[in-house]
């Protein structure tokens, strides 16, 4: 991973693939995914690290990843292939641990449900597969 910041946390892993947007894939009444007809609808993120190909939104990105935070609803971390600056501004205000650069093929072998430890310090992840 490129670029880093927050503190080393570890969980289930969710797999998104097309793209996140906290705003627009997220109800931020539940902490579930939320996007009708996507593969993952209704999958809980709330205490998950979420691994993504890219980040989508813009200004509003920054807020709702916030106030899933104040709700205790948020992901604990957000890793990406690409994010851009609005991801990692919101997740920075939010106090939540984020990473950009993963690999192609790391992002490919890694499913929902690995379990996944990030360490921002070392700029290193951990994959547990579950099989």
């Amino acid at each position: 991973m490129t670029s880093t910041y927050g503190t080393t946390v570890e969980g289930e892993a969710v797999v998104i693939r097309g793209g996140f947007s906290p705003r627009y894939h997220l109800n931020r009444e539940t902490g579930n995914f939320s996007f009708p007809g996507h593969p993952l609808d209704g999958q809980k993120v709330t205490g998950k690290i979420l691994l993504c190909d890219f980040a989508r939104g813009g200004v509003a990105a920054g807020w709702a990843l916030n106030a899933l935070k104040e709700m205790d609803i948020a992901p604990i971390a957000l890793i990406f292939i690409r994010a851009n600056p609005v991801m990692v501004q919101g997740a920075i205000f939010a106090n939540l641990t984020i990473a950009e650069g993963l690999s192609q093929s790391d992002y490919h072998a890694i499913r929902t449900l690995d379990w996944v430890k990030v360490d921002p310090s070392q700029r290193q992840l951990i994959v547990d597969t579950r099989g």
